[in-house]
């Protein structure tokens, strides 16, 4: 479990301290593969610091940077708050949808709802029930009583339930599934539900 840091001075050091590591990667590779995932805490970093500014900044740029990263969930529970919190509803909506798909689990748990293991094929560990163990608390506090309420409405309206439904309806699919057409046209459509696109 990462432990964020709680005074403001550790945050800003340790946002800077990331960026230094991230831009040295690039300078001295050409690439960052960024093998302990600082790319993923420093938009939540600058949330704790309470600059919001400053956390759209490092979204963007990763979404620049890493336009074909797969997503982690705690990562884009944060980025969803960024954009609501910077009056970009539809992005955030677009974007809770997407942390919705990537962990199945994650947005019961920040409203505080009960959510069983559903039983279908998970993609990874990052989309399994227990992952949300293995991260702070403190990303979960950071949703104040308002931005709780959009997510909840978000999360219960006829368009989430009708994306939730279909794709554990598909992972359930996958689960047995082999390899062929059937199961690559699956996995199309699954991806066509994360990225928004259906």
């Amino acid at each position: 479990m990462y432990e964020f840091p709680h005074e403001p001075k550790k945050i800003a050091a340790t946002i800077k301290r990331y960026e230094r590591s991230l831009r040295k990667e690039q300078e001295d590779v050409g690439t960052i593969s960024d093998g302990y995932g600082k790319r993923y805490l420093l938009g939540t970093l600058y949330l704790l610091l309470g600059d919001t500014p400053g956390a759209m900044k490092s979204f963007d740029w990763f979404g620049r940077t890493f336009a074909d990263d797969g997503g982690e969930p705690f990562h884009s529970l944060s980025w969803t708050l960024a954009l609501y919190r910077s009056g970009r509803k539809d992005e955030a909506s677009k974007k809770l949808r997407q942390t919705m798909l990537l962990n199945l689990y994650m947005i019961p748990r920040l409203l505080d709802l009960d959510q069983e293991r559903f039983d279908m094929w998970h993609t990874s560990n990052w989309s399994e029930k227990g992952y949300l163990d293995e991260v702070s608390p403190e990303v979960f506090r950071l949703w104040d009583a308002q931005a709780l309420e959009w997510a909840r409405k978000t999360y219960d309206s006829i368009e989430c339930r009708a994306v939730r439904a279909r794709w554990i309806e598909i992972h359930r699919l996958l689960q047995k599934e082999p390899v062929g057409l059937k199961r690559a046209q699956l996995v199309n459509e699954s991806s066509s539900l994360q990225s928004g696109d259906s």
